[in-house]
C-alpha cells in the first residue's frame, strides 16, 4: 500500500486558507444579497489590485473562460459587469496552484 504525504510552506497554506475563507464569505454574501455579486470593470480591476494582482489578469481569466464578462443591457454604453464570486474563486484557485505543493509517495 502506498502512502502519500503532501508538503507545502506554512505561508502558502495560510494564503490558501485565507482565500478559501474569503470565498466562503463572498458566496454567503451573494446568497443573501445576489445583487451585490456584480461589479463594474473598473471596480473589478481595483479589487484585483487590492488582492495583489495585476488588473490585466482579469482579461486573461475571461479569455480562459474562468470569469465571465456580462453587459447590464444591450445598449452599447452599458457597463461591463463581473461576478465577485467568480473573481474570488479564481483568486483562490490561483493561490492553490502557486502553493508550491510537493507530493511525496512512499511504497
Amino acid at each position: 500500500m502506498e502512502s502519500v504525504r503532501i508538503e507545502m510552506s506554512r505561508d502558502a497554506l495560510d494564503k490558501i486558507v485565507e482565500n478559501a475563507m474569503f470565498l466562503g464569505q463572498v458566496q454567503y454574501m451573494t446568497m443573501i444579497a445576489p445583487e451585490r455579486d456584480t461589479m463594474k470593470q473598473r471596480e473589478a480591476k481595483r479589487y484585483l489590485q487590492r488582492r495583489g494582482y495585476e488588473p490585466k489578469v482579469l482579461d486573461e481569466w475571461v479569455d480562459l473562460g474562468m470569469v465571465h464578462r456580462r453587459k447590464s443591457c444591450d445598449s452599447p454604453n452599458s457597463p461591463v459587469l463581473y461576478s465577485l464570486k467568480e473573481i474570488q474563486r479564481q483568486i483562490t484557485v490561483t493561490e492553490m496552484k502557486k502553493g508550491n505543493i510537493t507530493i511525496i509517495t512512499r511504497q
